[in-house]
């Protein structure tokens, strides 16, 4: 009933079919009556991660031509009086409302008006449904357009066919709803089973624990980060993991170190796999009783997963090369960049700028972006292995490690501590040391750098520009 008042809300707005609306929201409920009433009328749903700087958020919302903006109060002093709709002053070019979710008129107040007297509009799957923004670490985001097929085929192929969520279900999903990995986590794959899925604007792990307590999911759905920093408060705020069955990592490479403390800790393993935004959900995944740590798993059925040379060829198992993908829930391009679009697709495949190397049990094993790694002495270092080793250092509760920017290249090592562990010249030292007795020379940190904490894109990966 309320995704039909908000069509018909749309509707009555003048919004046609095939006219963008921007949601610039939390996860809450308003967000799923936004993203399902523009589907129910053929409107595409432009979601916004609410993680994004202004200048991000502003550009969307111009580069998007949203005619609708559902928003909340916070966001609407802070984009001020740059951005007002059409016919004000200072008009944005396409812009004709903007719909409140608090406040007098509220999104509630205002579908409590409506009836649900709107038809569905037949739309046909190999048309635009949707756009998610990609998160932008290398210049502007971009615009991905996603057709109305592509949430079937994720939530049949991973949610169903691979992980098996079921009814019964509660579904927990620390990424969030404009984030690819989390429309799919909380919105529509819960839907095309009839579970349910919890709305949290969780920010920490400590919030995330509560939030596990108070709503007991049976799926967990995290990111690396989140499993670590867990980890890390076991003693001052332990997890209670009983009403869990299943638990699930992507965004960015899970260390083998987390995976390993995780299941000692919780008797749980945790299935990682990778997805991309122009792909929208996870391609390649560990299966629940075959996980194997540190890999991002084989491919998700449905879609064909190769590892290539420099001129295109299958890479040989353990050779490492581009990682390239094909799937029926590829984007159909990004919107107004065409020479991005031309290089990323090929045909039905899209080439995912990281370098990766299959095992001969058809293991996919995640060895960093095309920019992330980098030569030291002529020999190839990939971060992850050396931020692996860093892990299990016991004062480390984050690292991240990247080339210096001198002549002969450099190994630098960025590193957060845990709370009861301060910086130290002996304990840069006694680092060195652990990495050391497992890693070759060039492989060492030159030198280990202490923040506070790591930065991070709006998604949550390390961001290591």
């Amino acid at each position: 009933g309320w995704v039909r008042r908000m069509a018909k809300l749309l509707a009555e707005l003048g919004v046609e079919r095939e006219r963008r609306i921007a949601i610039l929201l939390p996860d809450t409920p308003e967000f799923v009556f936004a993203f399902w009433g523009a589907i129910w009328l053929g409107v595409i749903p432009v979601p916004i991660n609410t993680a994004c700087t202004l200048a991000d958020v502003q550009y969307i919302l111009q580069d998007c031509r949203a005619q609708v903006l559902v928003t909340d109060r916070s966001w609407l002093e802070r984009l001020g009086e740059s951005f007002v709709p059409k016919g004000s002053a200072n008009e944005s070019p396409c812009l004709q409302h903007v719909v409140q979710i608090d406040g007098d008129r509220s999104l509630i107040s205002l579908l409590n008006q409506q009836d649900e007297s709107v038809d569905w509009v037949q739309t046909d799957r190999e048309e635009p449904a949707f756009w998610l923004y990609t998160s932008g670490s290398t210049g502007r985001p971009k615009g991905v357009i996603h057709l109305h097929q592509s949430m079937v085929v994720c939530a049949e192929s991973y949610g169903n066919e691979l992980v098996g969520l079921q009814a019964d279900d509660i579904i927990y999903s620390v990424a969030k709803m404009p984030f690819a990995y989390g429309l799919g986590n909380t919105l529509y794959m819960p839907m095309s089973v009839g579970a349910a899925a919890i709305l949290s604007d969780a920010a920490n792990a400590f919030d995330i624990i509560a939030d596990i307590q108070t709503y007991r999911p049976t799926v967990l759905f995290g990111i690396p980060g989140i499993y670590a920093g867990i980890l890390s408060l076991a003693e001052i705020a332990p997890l209670d993991a009983s009403s869990l069955r299943l638990c699930l990592s992507a965004a960015e490479q899970l260390p083998p170190t987390i995976w390993l403390k995780w299941r000692e800790m919780y008797g749980l393993e945790i299935c990682e796999g990778i997805g991309t935004t122009e792909l929208l959900h996870i391609f390649l995944s560990n299966r629940p009783g075959e996980c194997r740590p540190g890999t991002s798993g084989r491919p998700v059925p449905g879609y064909d997963v190769r590892v290539v040379d420099d001129r295109g060829f299958t890479a040989p198992d353990g050779e490492i090369g581009a990682l390239e993908v094909a799937g029926e829930s590829l984007m159909l391009g990004y919107w107004n960049r065409l020479s991005a679009t031309r290089s990323a697709l090929y045909g039905t495949t899209m080439r995912t700028g990281d370098k990766y190397v299959r095992d001969a049990d058809g293991y996919f094993r995640f060895m960093g972006r095309n920019d992330d790694f980098f030569k030291v002495n002529g020999m190839w270092v990939s971060p992850f292995e050396v931020e692996d080793v860093l892990l299990q250092h016991q004062s480390i509760l984050d690292a991240a490690v990247v080339p210096s920017d001198e002549t002969l290249t450099q190994v630098i090592a960025y590193v957060s501590l845990k709370s009861e562990f301060v910086p130290s010249i002996e304990l840069e030292r006694s680092i060195r040391q652990a990495v050391k007795a497992q890693l070759p020379p060039f492989k060492v940190p030159k030198s280990i750098q202490f923040l506070d904490a790591l930065p991070r894109t709006p998604t949550g990966k390390v961001h290591r520009q």
